[in-house]
This record gives structure tokens, C-alpha cells and sequence, in this order.
């Protein structure tokens, strides 16, 4: 049964990809190695070799944390929307095969097209 289900998240700032890293260390398989990352204030979404990783930080303290893993090989298709003239962020939505779409909201000044290129050698290889 398919779940059509949107799952949306805004980035704000790119980090570095050895930033963080104990945040999702325990839920990384061998051989897997976290290539890009970005964040919005507590939430944070990490490109691996294997995989894209959401963590959606939940309530007043933070202590709950809802953990996304969206594998390449379910990636059926996804989009590049760059920011216009008077829009502050772009759209890049990812279609995942039994999942439905998931979307990232870039805030203007990041490099889009660079999170393209990274997923499309993912994706078509």
C-alpha cells in the first residue's frame, strides 16, 4: 500500500560534513560516510553515500528527535525550483518510492544546484 506522504523541511545554513556527526553516528552503516549537510536551527539534513538523512527535532527541549532515511535507490525522480528575484528560497522535492515526496526548502543563498548535481551521481549511477 502506498502512503502519500509530504514530508517538508527548510535549511538554512550548509555545515561541515564532520560536524554533528555524533548526532546520527550510531544509525550509519559500515562503509558509510556523510558527504554534505545543512541545517536549520535544530534540525538537519545529512547527504551520506547511501542515503539522505532528516532529523526533525521535536518539542521545547529537544529531547525527541525523529529520525528520515530516504535510501538513493527509492529515489524515483526529484526537482530543482531556484529562488526568483523576490522569493527567499528554493524548492528542491525528492519523489521516494512507498514514501511519497519529501522536500527541502533552501533558503536563496545556498547553492542548489550543487545538492542537484551531488543526488543526480546518486541517483543515475
Amino acid at each position: 500500500m502506498k502512503i502519500d506522504l509530504l514530508v517538508e523541511f527548510s535549511v538554512t545554513k550548509e555545515e561541515s560534513a564532520h560536524d554533528n556527526l555524533d548526532r546520527i553516528q550510531d544509525i550509519l552503516i559500515e562503509g558509510e560516510n556523510v558527504d554534505l549537510v545543512f541545517s536549520h536551527v535544530r534540525d538537519k539534513v545529512w547527504f551520506t553515500n547511501k542515503r539522505i538523512i532528516a532529523m526533525d527535532v521535536q518539542g521545547i527541549t529537544g529531547s525527541k528527535k525523529e529520525y528520515r532515511s530516504f535510501p538513493y535507490s527509492k529515489i524515483t525522480s526529484f526537482s530543482i525550483e531556484t529562488a526568483g528575484t523576490f522569493d527567499g528560497d528554493s524548492d528542491f522535492k525528492i519523489w521516494v518510492s512507498g514514501v511519497g515526496v519529501f522536500e527541502i526548502k533552501f533558503r536563496k543563498k545556498l547553492d542548489i544546484k550543487k545538492v542537484g548535481r551531488y543526488l543526480s551521481s546518486k541517483v543515475l549511477d
